[in-house]
């Protein structure tokens, strides 16, 4: 089963590198939403939430900085500057606000850019994430392993598939292969390099804004799969807990990929969310 890839946008910063994007609006949308993606992944992991999203949103999936059609980072870089980049990309495309949407390390990203450019956003959607720093309650050593492996030998579409088996929840994999393939096909399309790689794990693992939650002003939401074996979901808890005013969903069944194992059911209750 082929899928459609449609070229990017592009979006230039002040300081000369472009970042990718894709985006769905209609013609008289309700507000802007921003999808921020994790480790690895590319904005083509948003592909059924940006359709929807944008019926009534314009909606703008981005690829990170060294992610899918992006520029090529540099040098080491952290989830704060990560954040500056979302706003810069904002900024350039004329949002003055947006509901803001993160998963996994997109999810370190929203927080941050909540924290650094508060001006910026109107809600916040955080999903299968973490505050980080000593607050976060790490994975198995299995899990850890995993992250810090890159096994050359391994076809990348097959290394997607076994990864995202090991992080949803038990059983999904097999009982719906075709999404499985679609992962696989998402992982050949611009693959990091492994150096680009262990520049964006590097800066995941930097992450911490434990300290500043307390800071956050603006209505949000936290979404996690109760049977999340890469970020446990103690860690959707405890945001939920320290952020004011946080709402806090549970999907059982569902493990780190909620957007993709709970498709319908994410999609309805964040359009839920930020109607409300």
């Amino acid at each position: 089963m082929a899928i459609t890839i449609k070229a990017p946008s592009y979006v230039t910063l002040a300081d000369g590198r472009r970042m990718a994007f894709d985006e769905v609006s209609p013609a008289n949308p309700k507000g802007a939403v921003l999808l921020l993606t994790g480790l690895a992944s590319k904005r083509l992991g948003w592909r059924r939430q940006i359709d929807v999203f944008g019926q009534e949103y314009r909606t703008i999936a981005l690829d990170h900085r060294g992610t899918g059609d992006s520029d090529p980072a540099t040098g080491p870089y952290t989830v704060a500057d990560m954040a500056d980049d979302a706003a810069a990309a904002l900024r350039a495309l004329g949002v003055a606000k947006a509901h803001v949407i993160g998963i996994s390390l997109g999810g370190f990203v929203a927080l941050h850019l909540a924290l650094r450019h508060p001006e910026l956003v109107d809600k916040l959607v955080l999903t299968s994430t973490s505050a980080g720093g000593a607050t976060h309650v790490a994975p198995s050593q299995e899990m850890l392993a995993m992250l810090a492996t890159v096994d050359p030998d391994v076809e990348i579409g097959e290394r997607g598939r076994r990864n995202y088996t090991r992080i949803m929840a038990p059983g999904y994999a097999a009982a719906h292969p075709d999404d499985m393939e679609t992962i696989a096909e998402v992982a050949r399309y611009r693959p990091q390099t492994p150096e680009s790689y262990m520049l964006q794990l590097q800066a995941a693992m930097g992450n911490d804004a434990a300290q500043r939650l307390g800071e956050i002003r603006v209505p949000a939401l936290v979404i996690h799969g109760a049977d999340d074996p890469l970020v446990p979901p103690q860690n959707g808890e405890y945001l939920a807990a320290h952020i004011p005013g946080a709402k806090h969903i549970v999907y059982p069944n569902c493990g780190h990929i909620p957007i993709v194992e709970c498709a319908d059911q994410y999609n309805r209750d964040v359009l839920a969310f930020l109607a409300s």
